[in-house]
Order: structure tokens, then C-alpha cells, then sequence
């Protein structure tokens, strides 16, 4: 009987128990190896020999979590190998605590490119997923812990035997964030009151409007007046970092020396006086150095021990990018990411960086100015160009059309904040607006794409209710958009996602016969990020140009069988995953 179901036939539906628990077994395995492998049979890190003769300063890269694939939330183990492989080529050397302290007090020099390279929230993932890589570089770095999660049954966290492993490999030296992750002064999406609640303990993140950590404010109760004295206050705050010491000097015999405190650029800036002089005692007092800033990636021989830089790495950054911040903060020589030499032939880069692999182009533009790239073949009055926009929502991505480089003239089709917005630029004048068409809206509502809200406040600001509008999206929020651009000679046709459909006249006067991607960030005034990022990054994927009779001119898209293959390698990757969170 054709029709049967599974659960009638008894040894169908046993054969694929045992096929399913057979493959489940084999993943938990394979993962169980590669556990091993990365925390408790390292290798012995030996010291490089390297020139010491920087007494100009030095870059550090921080990262929160890492991840096997791409996520919202942490780096992926391929986007940290790209970049520190990318850094490491260009003559990068890891320092430890100990050479930032000799260079700060004893002017000792550092070698010529320092990188101080270090891992946040003391979490398993990173550990596992960065510990092949510092061998193969032979780096070092510092793993930044929270005390309070030691004594946890969280895996998620390293643990001492854990951390001291991987001290004795030499790869890693231990560094605090302080005793707990706790927020404070939390309020609701509706201004109500939730008081102080433990990280774990948080309801839906997504209905929580603002917060502050444990030791960045008073307790202040539902009118935001403090709760507390400022000695009850005091009490409280050196409580927490005596509970701190009290665990590291019992499992590891002293506090580390780095400390980071959470969250970043308030201390010395935006906090109460008298928290703040609290905080800078304890933390003089117990470590000696302090990373609590994340504005920059640079640290130059005039920065303040208790107040040096890092830069914070976001998941959604290509390695461009973050070469990008390194060059804006640093203004050493940076080399950038090119890809495919082949791919790459095809096109000229007028400005910022472009990496070419597979079917994708990743275009980086400098801070606050536009990256554009050129495709250097000249096209016919009449053609087609289908390609998709991955970049992320607040940004501008654009394409160009009759382009000529002479005089500096062209069409732009832009994706600027989910509007298409059409414009030209004739020989010898300024830009000028066309038309613009409103998408539809982008529907968000995860965790992951939260708005920073651990910030300074006030009642009144925790009274206004939701900050998520149809108006602002979250500058890590992406969205796939696919174009089918149709240029004749004298009209545009555009479509996007075949939703939108549009016609544009084109001016005459535009004679030029090239193509063309941008990229650009988007300046706003905004109250859900301490800043904005002004580099943008604009993935352009499956990029297809024809000639009016259907002929290829240029095309980076997969063939048939790459797809089926790449298909296969995403679900295998969903597969372990899956495995990896549920396990």
C-alpha cells in the first residue's frame, strides 16, 4: 500500500531511529575531538625573536564570542582566521600585559607592529574556536573572564582547570571583566521598573529599553532617584570587586592584571562623580591596566594605563572593515584584502577596499566617504545588470550606469535606508536627486538585533515607551535585495525584488559606458548606539550582465553544480550546529 504511513510500518520507522542515532553519534564524536583538540592537548606556544623598536604604541582587537558559522551575535571561526592571518602576513606580533606595562613605565620599545589581541566573557566557544588558530599563527592572547562564572555549571564558560590549561599552553593569559554580569536600573518597553536582574535572569531582551551595569550607577528606584547612600553605594561596589579577588587569589593564587570593565566608555566619562571615584580606587587598587574604552583600536605612547583603547569586533564587520578601523585609528600601513587575483582583474577599485571571492564582492568604504569599484570592459547603450544587495539596512548601496570617469559623470540607483533613491550627475555640475521609492518595511523584532541601550538615562527617557520605530532600523540588521536593472538609451528600467518597478529617463548628456558599485555609511542622529560606525560594507552577490540579445558580458554567479554543492556544505554546517547548541 503506497499510502502506508511511517508510524504503520514499525521497522521503516526503527531502521531511521537507528540511522538518525547512528549520524547523531558520529557528530557528537567528531565535536568531542574537536573539544579535545582545542582545550586540553595544546600545543607549547615558543617566544618569537622579533625587533623591538616601536616606541610609537599599538592596536587591540577584543572579541566577544566566537561561533563556527556566520551569527548575529559572535564573530565566525573563519572571519577571525581571515583576519589575524590577514594581520599576522603584514607582520603583526602579539604583546602580552606584561610588554604594555614595560612599554608605559620603563619605555621599553614594542615590536614595529603590536597587536594586543584579546577575547572577552570568558566563554568555551572562543577558546575552542581560537585555539587552533593562535597555533597556527604562534599569537598570543588574553582570555577576559567573569569571576562569578567560575563556580557555575554553565558550559558556556571556561572554567579554572580549563583556564589553566590553557595558561601552561602559553597561548593565553587571563585578564577579568570583573565578578558578575548584573544590570541595574532596568526598565521595560512599557517604563516599568524591573530593578536588578542577573544576566541570565533577563525576560525577552527585546522589551527591555535601558539598562546599566552593576557598578556603573546608583540603584535607583522607579523615578530613577537613588536608592541607596553613597556609602551604601560604596559598599555595595567594593563588595563586588572584594568577591572578585576573593575567587581569582583562591583558584589561581592573584588577580590577573588586565581588567575590562563592562560596559565600556562610561567610566571617565558619563558617570555619576561619585561612582566613578569608587571604581577608579578599586580598580588601581587590584589591577594594572585597564582596557575601558572601545572607541578605537589604537593606543598611542601619551593613553592612560587605566584608560586604554580596544576595539570591539562586530560579527556583521568584513576583514576589510576591520582593517579599515585599524588604518582610521592607527594610521599605519594597512594591507587589505583582495580575494580572487582574477575576479579582481576585472574591475578597479576608485576608492576604499574590495574583496572578490566566489560569487560575492564585498566593497568597504573609508570612514565617512564613499567606496566605489569600476568594472573596466565598456558596455553597449543597451543591457541588463541582475545582481543582490546584502550589505546592511542603514547604509547606502549603490549602482552606477553610464559612467565616465573623465568627466565624473553618471546615473546612480542607490539603496539608502530601504529607499531607492535615483540620481544623477551630469559633466562639470553637482549631484542631483531624481526619484525616490519607498520599500517595504523591514520587519525586526530579535534579540540579537537590539539597539545599545546600556547608556546614561534619565525617567523622563524611560517613559517615552518602545524605541523601535518603522523609522530607524539597528545598523546590524541586514536584508537581502535583489535588483534587475534593464538600461536602453534613453530609460532605466529597475526592479527589486520584483515588488518595486520603475522606470527613469536617462539624461542625455550621459555618455558614459561603464558600471559601477558603491558603498557608503549613513549619517543619523541617534539615541540607541553610544556612536556610529562610519565605514559601511555592501556584499554584492550573483551579479549577472547581458548584452540585448541575452548574451553574457560579465558574471561572478555559481554554476549549477557549485550551487548544489554549496547547498550540501550549509545544511551539513546546520546539521553540527544544531548538535553544538543542543548538547
Amino acid at each position: 500500500m503506497k499510502g502506508k504511513s511511517i508510524e504503520l510500518q514499525p521497522a521503516k520507522k526503527n531502521r531511521r531511529k537507528i540511522i538518525r542515532s547512528i549520524v547523531q553519534l558520529i557528530i557528537v564524536f567528531l565535536l568531542a575531538v574537536i573539544l579535545i583538540k582545542a582545550i586540553f592537548l595544546t600545543e607549547r606556544r615558543t617566544a618569537e625573536a622579533v625587533p623591538l623598536n616601536n616606541k610609537e604604541g599599538f592596536i587591540a582587537l577584543s572579541y566577544f564570542g566566537l561561533s563556527r558559522n556566520d551569527s548575529p551575535k559572535y564573530v565566525s571561526k573563519k572571519n577571525l582566521e581571515e583576519q589575524l592571518t590577514l594581520l599576522k602576513k603584514q607582520g603583526y606580533q602579539t604583546i602580552t600585559q606584561k610588554d604594555i606595562l614595560d612599554f608605559y613605565q620603563k619605555d621599553k620599545p614594542l615590536p614595529k607592529k603590536a597587536l594586543y589581541l584579546s577575547f572577552e566573557d570568558g566563554r568555551t566557544d572562543s577558546s575552542i574556536f581560537a585555539q587552533n588558530i593562535m597555533e597556527k599563527l604562534n599569537y598570543k592572547a588574553t582570555m577576559f573572564t567573569y569571576a562569578n562564572k567560575m563556580a557555575t555549571r554553565d558550559s558556556k564558560f571556561l572554567k579554572p582547570k580549563d583556564l589553566k590549561l590553557m595558561k601552561r599552553s602559553g597561548y593565553w593569559e587571563l585578564g577579568s571583566n570583573g565578578y558578575r554580569l548584573t544590570y541595574i536600573n532596568v526598565f521595560n518597553d512599557k517604563g516599568q521598573s524591573l530593578g536588578v536582574i542577573d544576566e541570565n535572569d533577563v525576560p525577552n531582551k527585546t522589551t527591555i529599553e535601558y539598562y546599566n551595569h552593576y557598578l556603573m550607577d546608583f540603584i535607583r528606584n522607579p523615578y530613577m532617584i537613588p536608592s541607596e547612600t553613597r556609602q551604601e553605594m560604596e559598599e555595595r561596589i567594593k563588595k563586588d570587586y572584594k568577591l572578585m579577588e576573593d575567587i581569582y587569589q583562591k583558584e589561581f593564587g592573584e588577580v590577573p592584571k588586565a581588567y575590562a570593565i563592562m560596559h565600556a566608555n562610561s567610566l571617565y566619562n558619563n558617570m555619576d562623580p561619585l561612582v566613578q571615584k569608587i571604581n577608579d580606587k578599586e580598580i588601581k587598587d587590584k589591577f594594572r591596566l585597564h582596557f575601558n574604552l572601545e572607541l578605537g583600536a589604537y593606543n598611542d605612547r601619551e593613553a592612560d594605563l587605566y584608560n586604554l583603547n580596544r576595539l570591539q569586533v562586530s560579527p556583521y564587520w568584513s576583514t576589510n572593515h576591520v582593517m579599515m578601523k585599524i588604518f582610521q585609528t592607527s594610521k599605519q600601513n594597512i594591507e587589505f584584502k583582495i580575494g580572487d587575483p582574477q575576479i579582481a582583474q576585472n574591475w578597479h577599485v576608485v576608492n576604499g577596499a574590495a574583496e572578490f571571492e566566489n560569487n560575492e564582492i564585498t566593497l568597504t568604504s573609508p570612514p565617512s566617504s564613499e567606496g566605489r569599484i569600476l568594472l573596466k570592459d565598456a558596455l553597449a547603450e543597451s543591457f541588463q545588470a541582475k545582481f543582490t544587495f546584502k550589505g546592511n539596512v542603514v547604509g547606502q548601496q549603490a549602482f552606477y550606469t553610464n559612467y565616465d570617469a573623465t568627466t565624473n559623470s553618471y546615473l546612480r540607483i542607490a539603496l539608502v535606508d530601504n529607499e531607492i533613491v535615483v540620481s544623477e550627475k551630469l559633466p562639470e555640475a553637482g549631484i542631483v536627486e531624481k526619484e525616490r521609492f519607498q520599500l517595504n518595511e523591514v520587519k525586526w523584532n530579535e534579540e540579537e538585533y537590539a539597539f545599545n541601550k546600556a547608556t546614561v538615562y534619565t525617567y523622563h527617557d524611560t517613559q517615552k515607551g518602545s524605541r523601535i520605530n518603522d523609522k530607524e532600523y539597528p545598523r546590524n540588521l541586514t536584508k537581502k535585495r535583489v535588483f534587475n536593472i534593464t538600461v536602453h538609451q534613453d530609460k532605466i528600467e529597475i526592479n527589486v525584488d520584483n515588488v518595486l518597478s520603475e522606470t527613469v529617463q536617462i539624461n542625455p548628456a550621459l555618455q558614459g559606458a561603464q558600471i559601477g558599485f558603491g558603498a557608503l555609511y549613513s549619517k543619523k542622529d541617534t539615541s540607541h548606539e553610544q556612536y556610529a560606525d562610519d565605514i559601511y560594507d555592501t556584499f554584492i552577490e550573483d551579479i549577472l550582465i547581458t548584452d540585448s540579445k541575452k548574451q553574457i558580458i560579465y558574471t561572478n554567479q555559481y554554476t549549477n553544480f557549485e550551487k548544489v554543492r554549496n547547498k550540501a556544505i550549509v545544511m551539513l554546517n546546520d546539521v553540527v550546529d544544531f548538535f553544538i547548541e543542543t548538547f
